[in-house]
Parts: C-alpha cells; sequence; structure tokens
C-alpha cells in the first residue's frame, strides 16, 4: 500500500512541512551537555568538602542516563518531512517510509480548523490546534489511517488531524477545494 498511497497525478502540487526540529535540538543539547558532566563529573568541584559530596559514580550514572534520554529524544524526534497531495483520488500523505490515502469515498466532510488561543475570561475554554478536521463515513477510519491520525478512535463524529500551523491548513483548504469543493464545509 505504501507506493500506491504515494504516487499523486502528474503536475499535482505538493504541501510539505518539516516536524520535530525543536525536541531533536532540544535532545542534542541534552546529549552533548549532560554527556559532558558524566565523562567528567570533577569539571567544577575544585575542592571537595565533607557536607553534600556525592560519589562520583553516583553523578556519572546520572548524567549518563540523562544524556541517553537525551539521545533516545534526539533520535525519536529526528525531523521528517511530511508530504501532502491532493487529487481526484484523495489526500496524499508520506513522511519517510509511510505513506497514507484518504479516498474522498471515506469522508462526507472536511474542514480547517485555524489555531485559535483560549478566551481569556472564560476558564473552561481551551486553545484550538490547526487541524483538518474530517467527517468520516464510518467509525473505522481512525483505525484505517493509524499511521497519518496518531490517535485512538472516540464517539466523536469529527476526526482531527493536526498539522503545524494555520498556514498549512490554509494550502490544504485550498487544494481540497480545488478539486473536491463540495466535501469543503
Amino acid at each position: 500500500m505504501s507506493e500506491q498511497a504515494w504516487s499523486p497525478a502528474p503536475g499535482t502540487p505538493v504541501i510539505e512541512y518539516r516536524s520535530g526540529r525543536t525536541l531533536c535540538i532540544l535532545g542534542l543539547a541534552m546529549f552533548v551537555f549532560f554527556g559532558l558532566a558524566a565523562l567528567f563529573p570533577d569539571v567544577g568541584n575544585p575542592s571537595h568538602t565533607a557536607r553534600g559530596d556525592i560519589p562520583d559514580s553516583f553523578a556519572m550514572f546520572l548524567f549518563g542516563a540523562l544524556a541517553l534520554g537525551g539521545l533516545l529524544l534526539m533520535l525519536n524526534t529526528f525531523p521528517r518531512t511530511h508530504r501532502f497531495a491532493v487529487d481526484e483520488r484523495g489526500l496524499r500523505w508520506q513522511a519517510g517510509r509511510k505513506s497514507d490515502l484518504i479516498a474522498w469515498e471515506e469522508v462526507r466532510a472536511i474542514r480547517g480548523q485555524e489555531a485559535r488561543p483560549p478566551v481569556k475570561d472564560d476558564p473552561n475554554s481551551k486553545a484550538l490546534p490547526p487541524a483538518l478536521v474530517f467527517t468520516p463515513v464510518d467509525r473505522r477510519f481512525v483505525t484505517r489511517h493509524q499511521a497519518l491520525l496518531n490517535q485512538l478512535p472516540t464517539a466523536d463524529p469529527e476526526v482531527r488531524l493536526r498539522l503545524p500551523n494555520s498556514t498549512t491548513v490554509r494550502q490544504l483548504a485550498q487544494e481540497i477545494a480545488r478539486v473536491r469543493p463540495d466535501l469543503i464545509g
């Protein structure tokens, strides 16, 4: 299905964004900083006092564990380019080796949800993230598109595909309206 999912028609515009840069850089910084602290635990500690002295082996273990955590964070959030293409078959997505195709027959309606901060005076108000909101035909939609949606099936009839910013939402909504204006709501 992977190759079939990412084979848009020739000349189809592709909308791209990169994800994970900030967390990857944070993981790299953690790996370097705590890794150096694990390798050189005595740096910055010129004199030993009897009070509050922790053993070097414990400091090496602690900083080594934090460095390993930074490495795992960096590897898990390595920046990936996400590509979306809209053609007559559906919405196509590709990120690395993963790809998916949401066929137009699987959705009743699609709308763009732009980012909105919470209302200041309402304590129950929540921020809305930028997303494409799908109204699927059946309840197995989330299960079929697990690689793209990364969420569990819920009783909510709408399914949200979170995107990094409102610009990407607008671009995708415009492309969907160009190909299938009857689905945009």
